[in-house]
């Protein structure tokens, strides 16, 4: 199959909405692809649909690829309460099993950077490696306010097709919900937490992000037995989207390092999306899922 056949067929398979009963509640997912597991964990306030530009990418390039609702954001439902990093983490290994899935190499954005570390630290058998993409988990006080002003500064760095889409996300989920999710990560142990993680894992931030400085990224690395720190030139916090070809590239160089990439994986393509005003990538025309129907 040729590698636009391949992304288009990922792409397809990407936008159907699947569900999937976790402990009495219907947890939605997006899926795509065969071969080795890759578990996608979208950030704080997101959904699976944040992962347009990385989920049929691939697994065109080999790879099934999956991403969850976690419970209370997306379309799939939970407490306006918000669950701490340990609860988060409780429920996606509970979707592991629900979806009777292998060992996977488990991929976080933000905020559920600490879930995967939890869920490889305290749930063992679910992850094979870790990727951790713009990791929080600084429980400085200083930080916290820090960190929120990071959240807006970040809007300006940011493709601008993505603000109004990410508002959207944020509003869906509940901004007491967003505020008590991320209360909560505050006193999750990050670093405690990574020093139990035997696994390989790689850090990823972007260069000119405002809500994780390089710096405490490396600090996260340094953290993990087994890891290595890189740093994505120009990109800001979302990092799995106005770096998706180079974020992409580097989940599949380190699926090979690592040994999990399979076989024989195939060559990385991004889905085409028309430019906007800052010369990135659109997400397009929202379907009535909340998925981008532009590719």
């Amino acid at each position: 199959m040729r590698p636009g056949e391949a992304l288009g067929r990922a792409a397809s398979e990407w936008v159907v909405t699947r569900r999937v009963e976790v402990n009495g509640i219907q947890v939605r997912y997006r899926e795509a692809g065969a071969g080795p597991v890759v578990v996608l964990v979208h950030g704080l306030g997101c959904s699976a649909d944040y992962w347009v530009r990385n989920g049929p990418p691939l697994a065109a390039a080999g790879l099934r690829v999956l991403a969850p609702d976690l419970p209370g954001f997306g379309r799939t439902e939970g407490p306006w309460r918000g669950l701490t990093v340990d609860e988060q983490a409780t429920a996606l290994a509970a979707w592991f099993d629900a979806m009777d899935l292998p060992p996977a190499v488990c991929v976080g954005h933000s905020l559920s950077c600490q879930t995967v570390v939890d869920l490889a630290a305290d749930h063992p058998g679910r992850a094979l490696a870790l990727v951790l993409a713009a990791p929080t988990g600084d429980r400085s006080e200083k930080r916290r306010i820090r960190e929120i002003i990071g959240f807006a500064r970040d809007m300006t760095r940011e493709p601008l097709s993505l603000v109004p889409w990410i508002a959207e996300a944020y509003l869906r989920a509940g901004l007491v919900r967003w505020f008590l999710t991320w209360w909560k990560a505050k006193h999750h142990d990050l670093f405690g937490t990574a020093a139990r993680v035997p696994l390989p894992a790689l850090v990823l931030v972007g260069e000119r992000d405002p809500v994780v400085p390089v710096r405490f990224a490396r600090s996260v690395a340094q953290a993990l037995p087994h890891a290595r720190l890189e740093v994505i030139p120009r990109a800001a916090h979302a990092v799995i989207f106005d770096a998706a070809e180079r974020f992409n590239a580097a989940i599949l160089d380190f699926l090979r390092e690592t040994g999990h990439a399979g076989p024989s994986p195939g060559s990385l393509q991004l889905p085409p999306s028309p430019t906007n005003s800052r010369g990135r990538g659109d997400l397009g025309h929202q379907g009535a899922d909340g998925l981008s129907t532009t590719f």
